[in-house]
């Protein structure tokens, strides 16, 4: 036993002097921050990834597997007086008429006007004409706004309906062509007072159609109506002949990030630091719907180590007036010395024009509550005190100009300015720019200790800027951008520096332009999510552009 003892000791001190040996032969730590430069630097694409309804956050659902109770769990809502009959049996709600044609709906869940909702048909038998309708309707069944799918159909057969007091006041055509044939999942976008639909069948989402801005539904049915939401009901509508049957696998709502994602923004401290949680990086993006004003402000994270994202939430803008608009396209970010949350948004909730862009097209937003998961509110509002109309707002404390440094793309030219304040909110007076080039996405981060300049532009290039002097020095080196030679280019370049203990010291996540499959005309559905790292020669120095928080 004593010999044992001694052969353990005398390993461990040789392991000692072993180790001792083995620290000695690597380079001395760095007590300095790393020297970076990023227009020396090459960023290499690590991954990509376009969440297309997928990566949700449950709100409601109607499944067949968990209802004990249907009536009371799932009751019939509105009027009917000749309701269908329902069996919930084998996993699948069955919903069929006898003798007589019926017509009713079943509860799914409440309104929410920035969720996806959907309603997995499994199959249909019907030879006279039937309908399947997702069904949102305001309290005490006053108004209807429905979207429904015919058949059997040739033409016409997915159809927006707009019903108010008892009464069709618009039927609008979102498809022409027959419906698809069952088993598939009709899904509907809900964009505040704008709609998208699309199916999807083995796998595959393609899109249907949607109401274009000037077709919005607010006279009828506003979700983004607060006390109107409250008593709204998300409900599932059958019109059925005489002995027809439909099958239903379920119905559910959820938080989506939608078919694309966009104006991808780092959420950060108050000096511009990113905001690490539990080993996660956080951002803003637009979860898309089809176009300008039919998006809301996502929120995801992902761990730096991997391609692990996450859809987080969805933020709502209030501004007083009773209505949770969808402002996105922000910059949201931790005030540590006022302990809130603070954000500099673009106004595509239209509350500055009441239903339009306002002068300036930036709001301000704040809230006591973490806003980033599940659905927040911030209340907020119109930066009005900017001159001219801009767009990619991205800001800071700058400590050592004492100032509020906030930069944009002033729509005026598509061009990056740069402005300061002595308070986060304004006033703002311009510093720099505009610059030369097409600009978007602009971006002010820390790279090697200093700052600079980003931005994207319609050159097939992303454009280095002199910080705060908004000086042109180059471009940014990229492996496989997320554009090609001949497509859109105006992405936002969100390079971000991380602390010690990553793979990177430097990455970034970007957006690619291309438009959904069958999507036409002025709509805006890209994009996907574009992870880059690139190379430097130390990844293990402690010292960080940013102090710790």
């Amino acid at each position: 036993m004593k010999n044992r003892h001694r052969i353990a000791l005398a390993f461990a001190l040789l392991l000692g002097c072993f180790s001792f040996s083995a620290w000695a032969q690597l380079p001395p730590l760095q007590t300095t921050t790393p020297s970076a430069d990023p227009l020396q630097m090459t960023f290499y694409r690590q991954s990509v990834k376009r969440f297309i309804f997928s990566n949700n956050i449950p709100l409601s659902s109607l499944n067949p597997d968990e209802i004990v109770g249907l009536d009371l769990m799932h009751p019939l809502v509105g009027n009917s007086t000749t309701p269908c009959s329902y069996v919930v049996q084998n996993g699948v709600l069955e919903i069929s008429s006898a003798a007589a044609p019926a017509e009713s709906a079943r509860y799914v869940g409440g309104a929410s006007p920035y969720a996806v909702y959907e309603a997995d048909v499994q199959s249909i038998n019907s030879v006279a004409p039937i309908e399947v309708a997702l069904d949102w309707a305001a309290p005490n069944d006053r108004a209807h706004l429905q979207v429904i799918a015919k058949y059997p159909a040739a033409r016409d057969s997915i159809v927006l309906r707009l019903i108010k007091n008892g009464q069709t006041v618009r039927e609008q055509v979102l498809f022409t062509g027959p419906a698809p044939a069952p088993p598939y999942k009709l899904r509907v976008q809900l964009g505040g007072i704008n709609l998208a639909a699309f199916y999807t069948k083995n796998g595959q989402t393609t899109y249907l159609g949607r109401t274009q801005p000037e077709e919005n539904f607010r006279e009828v049915l506003d979700l983004r109506d607060r006390k109107m939401a409250l008593g709204s009901t998300f409900n599932i509508l059958t019109r059925l002949p005489t002995s027809a049957r439909v099958v239903l696998g379920g119905a559910a709502s959820y938080l989506s990030a939608g078919v694309g994602q966009a104006d991808i923004r780092l959420i950060t401290h108050r000096d511009g630091a990113p905001f690490i949680d539990n080993s996660r990086l956080w951002f803003t993006f637009s979860a898309r719907g089809l176009g300008i004003g039919d998006s809301a402000q996502g929120i995801m994270s992902f761990d730096p180590s991997t391609s692990d994202f996450r859809m987080e939430g969805i933020v709502a803008f209030d501004h007083g007036d009773g209505l949770l608009r969808n402002d996105y396209a922000s910059h949201l970010f931790y005030d540590d010395e006022a302990h809130v949350w603070r954000a500099w948004v673009c106004d595509f909730g239209g509350v500055a024009g009441r239903e339009g862009r306002g002068a300036s097209g930036l709001i301000v937003a704040e809230s006591a509550h973490d806003p980033r998961r599940g659905l927040s509110v911030m209340r907020a509002a119109v930066l009005s005190n900017i001159a001219g109309q801009h767009e990619d707002p991205c800001g800071f404390y700058d400590a050592d100009a004492k100032k509020w440094r906030l930069l944009t793309t002033d729509l005026n030219r598509f061009q990056a300015r740069l402005f300061e304040s002595n308070n986060w909110d304004g006033p703002y007076t311009p510093i720099a720019g505009p610059v030369a080039h097409n600009s978007t996405g602009t971006l002010i981060q820390k790279i090697g200790g200093k700052r600079y300049i980003f931005s994207g532009s319609s050159e097939n290039a992303i454009f280095v800027y002199s910080y705060p002097e908004l000086k042109e020095l180059g471009k940014l080196k990229m492996d496989l951008p997320p554009f090609g030679p001949k497509g859109n280019a105006r992405v936002w370049p969100n390079v971000f520096a991380l602390p010690v203990g990553y793979p990177a010291r430097y990455m970034a996540l970007m957006m690619d332009r291309p438009n959904f499959p069958g999507v036409a005309g002025a709509n805006w559905s890209y994009g996907a999510l574009y992870l880059y790292s690139a190379y430097t020669d130390d990844i293990t120095t402690p010292n960080y552009e940013f102090p710790a928080p």
